[in-house]
């Protein structure tokens, strides 16, 4: 029983150790990163992911590398359909954290980190050889693990560009994103409505204040994220 007790204290003791770093690892990304720092979730419940933007990615490294002596375990990617999510999973003592950014498949392409981890070159390689994700400035760009004529023809885990608005919904969608309404207000429309002794309503296919209703709630609710829809150019990415 002693020893079970002592057992149960160790861990006790070694808990708050890792949640305190968790908390100052936090806190350093999103004073050094500013705006580059996009978000904090939970994998499960001792590990940590910090969102953060592409071009942020070498800096973010830097940061837990310098500050917290943090060693690089692997990095993962899995393809999302409309983005890559590149995962960096590294250990600073007892704590996991993982470092995500996203890379969208229109320009696969992201800053290698094999200037701060050098030890990071075998995993990019082979995901550049998996996936066609292209790590600028890594020191060996020769293809890993695939035949080397495969490098810009095949890439055997790469997914078309694809999201979850099926081609038949896309119509809907983009009309109700640009417009404010999924069909445009026509003139027989109005006329049905005075019959019914309905309010009236425009005649224009764009309503303004809807249009900036639900663009405000698309963002607010991540529709964007989930749906690839690009706020930008008003469409959705594919």
């Amino acid at each position: 029983m002693k020893m079970s007790m002592a057992k149960g204290n160790d861990l006790m003791n070694t808990l708050p150790t890792a949640l305190v770093k968790e908390t100052e690892v936090a806190k350093a990304l999103r004073e050094k990163l500013q705006a580059d720092f996009v978000d904090e979730s939970r994998m499960f419940g001792d590990r940590p992911i910090f969102l953060v933007r592409k071009d942020a990615i070498i800096q973010a490294v830097k940061v837990l590398v310098d500050d917290f002596d943090a060693r690089l375990l692997t990095v993962t990617a899995v393809d999302n359909g409309v983005d890559f999510e590149l995962i960096y999973h590294l250990a600073i003592k007892s704590l996991v954290v993982n470092l995500k950014t996203l890379v969208p498949k229109e320009d696969s392409q992201v800053s290698s980190i094999t200037g701060v981890v050098p030890g990071a070159i075998s995993a990019e390689r082979e995901i550049w050889d998996l996936f066609q994700i292209k790590f600028e400035g890594i020191s060996d760009a020769r293809a890993y693990i695939a035949p080397y004529e495969w490098r810009d023809a095949k890439s055997p885990l790469r997914k078309p560009l694809a999201g979850i608005v099926g081609s038949y919904q896309k119509p809907t969608v983009e009309k109700l994103m640009q417009t404010g309404q999924v069909l445009p207000i026509t003139s027989s429309i109005i006329k049905e409505r005075e019959k019914l002794k309905l309010p009236s309503i425009q005649s224009t296919p764009t309503q303004p204040d809807a249009v900036k209703e639900i663009r405000t709630i698309a963002h607010e609710v991540k529709f964007d994220k989930k749906t690839g829809y690009d706020l930008d150019k008003n469409k959705l990415r594919y």
